[in-house]
């Protein structure tokens, strides 16, 4: 798991934040073309920690500072 945890320490939350925001703009545009409703940030927030809830932690963060 050493890569998985350099990789996204490396990147930062607010690049994650960033990228998630401009995937749900774009999937946001498809949907509407394909007459569906858009998904909001609330239900990609309620969908997020769903995931999260399923995902083991980070050695990273569970170690003392």
């Amino acid at each position: 798991m050493a890569q998985r945890d350099e990789l996204y320490r490396r990147f930062g939350p607010i690049l994650l934040e960033a990228m998630v925001l401009v995937l749900l703009e774009q999937i946001n545009v498809l949907r509407k073309e394909q007459g569906m409703p858009e998904i909001t940030e609330q239900d990609l927030m309620d969908s997020l920690n769903n995931h999260l809830a399923e995902l083991e932690p980070y050695d990273w963060m569970t170690e003392e500072i």
